[in-house]
């Protein structure tokens, strides 16, 4: 793995001259800048200045704050700023819907907590151009606290080209990171981890500025345990910066040795002279990251629910079908198994009605043959594999946690070799049906990124927050990384975890369907035969025929009571290449090859 220097470094970043603020004026209570993300459309904030109350739309529907149709509270909203709900339509149908009933700007409430705001922006959508407002999105955190404000009283807010001849600050999507928001605590003493605090802290007064400090704390808190310990404390200074400008500034390294538990990393940026104290929420940003006893995950961790936090769910823009992926470093992996996998998706469609196989998991062991640290399909391996059967998901989302079998061998446990391998989990849908896998927005990962290409032109694939692709190599089963990348500004991690667990050879764990599989001919062209004898008698039998990419192509399900069993498969219309037939019993199941030839 890459890592940054452990030297105090500081390194010069590009950035556009920007003064745009969200500020409540009253009640004093909750006055102050919010941060904020600008919609894609809609009046230029940096061309103006727009006071006013806040006020919600109504639209008169079963959800009228969503302002998905014409409000019918026009004499409300004339001349004051809207504030809308997100949920069910496009952004722009709602700014337009508000901006129709006389609003002059408005304001959307996420409905995603935990989700920061760095990586969204509100597409215009089929009717967003219209829009002549301006428009912005505030994180549900604050959404609920101005809310409650709005049901005792007025809030009035301030949107726009608001400066001050002196204002530092720092954003959440320009903080570092590390590359990963949760990894096994074992994997430090293995090498695997190395952290340099940091971020690009931003002039945004109309003079230069002079004695910056960033400034970053950790605090560790054991998991079960309610109090925090400060681990790390430094700081690094800057003697100028120019106004309208950005630098990065870099901490020394830290590398925890505290063990498993929460890692929670604050970033505070200060000048000699800031005269914005309105501007009360963005000299501060905090992020974390957790050291677990068996867990992978480019994102932050959901602690309440122990999976994944996920805040928002994606596809591909120009198309349906995606492979998400995320690269893993193991270092300690000797005496280990990829033990599970565990992701989000939501569909237009409830998830049972999702094609038999369209959606598939599958782990790839990545051997950087020419050592470039870029990913390429003939250095991927498929070493795992995950059976998903949506036949009870009668909902359109779902968390899904699956096991791991050997892909070669279609059964028992993905077996790690040895130590130091690079892993890569992979999220494959290959359906019509819009269907959205989950990420967490609120660890980004852009000045990361940035910094990475900026000092050495490239990033490490491995530490990027997530890579799609969407096209395959059908005859290998391996996804085309001809053309990878990332989704244009969204730079959010993949909430997906890989479960790695200890792993002691057994014959049980060898043996667990005790069926010895006889497949005739083989290859075959027309007529498959496939004799099952089973160690024990066994109540039923289920058949799957799959192809070499997962997608089921026939099944045949029977009751049983009996220790022996024969079937066959019309194969004649299927094309040439290489299938397999699972075998499922009560007690287990395994998994054989066979060739199709015409």
């Amino acid at each position: 793995m890459r890592i940054f220097s452990t030297l105090i470094c500081m390194l010069m970043l590009a950035a556009a001259a920007s003064a745009q603020f969200v500020l409540v004026n009253s009640p004093s209570g909750i006055a102050g800048s919010k941060a904020f993300s600008a919609a894609g459309f809609g009046a230029d904030l940096t061309t103006g200045v727009w006071t006013a109350d806040i006020v919600f739309i109504n639209d008169g529907s079963a959800n009228p704050t969503q302002g998905c149709v014409a409000a019918i509270n026009g004499a409300d909203l004339a001349g004051k700023i809207a504030v809308v709900d997100r949920g069910t339509c496009e952004f722009g149908l709602k700014c337009l819907n508000a901006e129709q009933a006389g609003a002059i700007a408005v304001v959307v409430l996420n409905n995603a907590a935990n989700a920061g705001l760095g990586t969204i922006v509100m597409g215009a959508g089929a009717v967003g151009a219209n829009v002549t407002v301006p428009a912005v999105m505030l994180s549900y955190e604050d959404g609920e606290i101005i809310r409650a404000e709005m049901a005792t009283g007025p809030v009035n807010m301030t949107i726009g080209n608001i400066q001050f001849a002196n204002d530092m600050r720092i954003a959440s999507d320009r903080i570092f990171n590390y590359a990963n928001g949760v990894i096994p605590a074992n994997q430090v003493d293995a090498g695997a981890f190395a952290f340099t605090p940091g971020a690009s802290v931003l002039n945004r007064g109309l003079e230069d500025a002079s004695g910056i400090t960033l400034q970053a704390t950790i605090t560790h808190t054991p998991f079960g345990g309610s109090t925090a310990t400060g681990v790390y404390d430094e700081s690094n200074s800057l003697a100028f910066l120019d106004n309208d400008s950005a630098q990065v500034i870099a901490l020394p390294a830290y590398v925890p040795s505290e063990g498993a538990g929460i890692y929670s990393v604050t970033y505070n940026v200060s000048a000699s002279v800031d005269d914005s104290p309105e501007v009360n929420n963005d000299q501060e940003v905090t992020t974390q990251f957790v050291l677990s006893n068996n867990v992978y995950c480019k994102g932050r961790w959901d602690l309440a629910n122990n999976r994944p936090l996920n805040t928002n769910a994606f596809r591909r823009g120009a198309g349906t079908e995606v492979e998400f992926l995320a690269a893993f470093p193991i270092a300690k992996g000797l005496g280990y198994k990829l033990d599970s996998l565990q992701f989000y998706i939501s569909s237009d469609s409830t998830l049972n009605k999702l094609p038999a196989g369209a959606l598939q998991a599958y782990v790839y062991e990545w051997d950087d043959i020419n050592g470039d640290v870029f990913v390429s399909t003939d250095e991927f391996t498929i070493v795992g594999y995950s059976e998903i059967n949506l036949a009870d998901q009668t909902g359109t989302n779902a968390w899904l946690k699956l096991p791991i079998v050997d892909y070669v061998e279609l059964e028992g446990p993905a077996v790690i070799p040895g130590d130091n391998k690079q892993y890569v989990l992979g999220i494959r849908y290959r359906g019509a049906i819009n269907s959205f896998i989950g990420f967490d927005e609120g660890y980004d990962h852009t000045a990361y990124l940035d910094d990475q290409n900026a000092v050495i032109g490239f990033t490490n694939d491995i530490e990027l927050p997530y890579f799609l692709i969407s096209a395959w190599d059908d005859n290998l089963n391996l996804p085309d990384l001809a053309s990878y990348g990332l989704f244009t500004d969204n730079a959010a991690s993949l909430a997906a975890a890989l479960y790695v667990n200890e792993y002691e050879s057994s014959t049980q764990d060898l043996n667990k369907t005790m069926v010895n599989i006889t497949m005739s001919p083989n290859p075959t062209s027309n007529v498959l035969t496939v004799e099952s004898q089973f160690a024990n008698s066994t109540k039923y039998v289920t058949y799957l025929l799959r192809d070499n990419m997962g997608r089921l192509v026939a099944s045949q399900q029977r009751d049983l009571n009996s220790n022996y069993d024969k079937t066959t498969f019309d194969v004649s219309q299927l094309t040439a290449g290489q299938y397999f037939v699972i075998v499922q019993t009560e007690e287990g199941f395994k998994g054989e090859w066979f060739t199709v030839q015409h």
